[in-house]
């Protein structure tokens, strides 16, 4: 999806983006990326290769293939460590001598527990700013171009 914006900020390779709320926001993958004081406008973080600054108009780009791949990737990963944890769980019941409800439980928790170290160092490695939407392109230039 692309938006347009104004920069309000910069801090490093990133920017922070004034956009306009309009109806799409509600089905916008990163409207929990968005923050803003009202409904009327909302302030993105993008990463910006084009070195915007404060002013500037600019044209961005939300990476919604990439953020739901990770959404995926992430509640998919969570699913399966905790269903496959409770299985083997009540599979190893009788040799743990516990109740299978218990063995479950503790399967499940430890599925989770082995999943959650996995899936940091996966979004670690997989670059979280990959996540961010971008700037395409400045449309206009603000007064701090001189």
């Amino acid at each position: 999806m692309k938006d347009s914006g104004i920069v309000i900020s910069v801090q490093g390779d990133m920017a922070q983006i004034k956009v306009s709320c309009s109806d799409a926001c509600s089905d916008c993958s990163a409207s929990s990326l968005c923050k803003g004081p009202s409904q009327s406008e909302g302030r993105l973080d993008a990463r910006n290769p084009y070195n915007a600054l404060p002013g500037d108009e600019v044209l961005i780009e939300i990476p919604e293939t990439d953020y739901n791949r990770a959404l995926i990737i992430l509640f998919s990963t969570l699913l399966v460590a905790s269903v496959g944890g409770a299985f083997a769980g009540i599979l190893l019941a009788g040799t743990l001598s516990l109740a299978s409800s218990q063995a479950g439980f503790l399967g499940f928790i430890l599925g989770l527990g082995a999943a959650i170290p996995w899936l940091v160092r996966y979004f670690r490695t997989a670059n979280l700013k990959s996540l961010y939407p971008v700037i395409l392109d400045i449309t206009k230039k603000g007064g701090c171009h001189g």
